[in-house]
């Protein structure tokens, strides 16, 4: 006996995007989406389903293959659709699509807010100081003197680490991005990390030729000439 197929969804329609948006059209529109339906923002139940629709939606249109599927009338996660299985099984949607893609929805990542270099010149630590107070001071207040070591601009390099007549170079590792990708294939999708370049430590630049006097620090202790 045949059985007809059911209605393929609308994919384009629950991420509310148009069948000629743009790989990245379509990631903001999830983005927006998941921050408004995820579980942990929107206990409702059917802000749940809602949740798992809205995956299902971006695995297959961010895949190009599922995504012809669609366009071409089919539902490549419906039994045989032409994708890998439904929701849950090998290759479906699951309650998510990959775990960095939900990382991505609430805090950005390499996809759309890349974190870039770090600035060289970086705030100074809390110092933690140890004053002998009697009772009424502790009460109510005093005013005392206290001694603070702390590092000084460096005033043969005013700062910049680099010996007279030198500059910073971009470092050719990262490419001056400051951090270097690696991507990866999980059970849960391809999964993009990120972390600090080793050759530059995270600057993005490194001095070719340090300061002689802060050994390219830009900073030095008290005292230091």
């Amino acid at each position: 006996m045949r059985t007809r197929n059911a209605v393929a969804r609308d994919y384009y329609g629950i991420l509310g995007v148009s069948r000629e948006a743009s790989d990245d059209e379509i990631k903001r529109a999830y983005r927006k989406l998941a921050r408004q339906f995820h579980p942990d923002v929107n206990p409702d139940p059917e802000a749940q389903e809602k949740f798992k629709d809205i995956n299902a939606a971006y695995e297959v249109l961010s895949d190009d293959r599922k995504r012809q599927i669609v366009d071409l009338g089919g539902d490549p996660l419906a039994p045989g659709g032409g994708g890998a299985g439904g929701p849950g099984g090998p290759g479906g949607a699951g309650p998510f699509v990959g775990f960095q893609d939900i990382m991505d929805a609430f805090f950005g990542g390499a996809g759309g807010g890349a974190r870039g270099p770090r600035p060289r010149t970086r705030p100074g630590a809390d110092a933690i100081l140890r004053l002998e107070l009697d009772l009424h001071e502790t009460a109510f207040g005093v005013e005392a003197p206290i001694t603070v070591d702390t590092a000084v601009l460096c005033t043969t390099c005013s700062g910049a680490g680099t010996a007279a007549g030198t500059h910073l170079a971009t470092c050719e590792a990262c490419g001056g991005r400051g951090e270097v990708q690696s991507v990866q294939r999980t059970f849960l999708g391809q999964v993009v990390s990120a972390r600090p370049c080793t050759v530059c430590q995270g600057y993005g630049t490194t001095i070719p030729h340090p300061c002689p006097t802060c050994a390219g620090d830009g900073r030095c202790a008290p005292g230091a000439r």
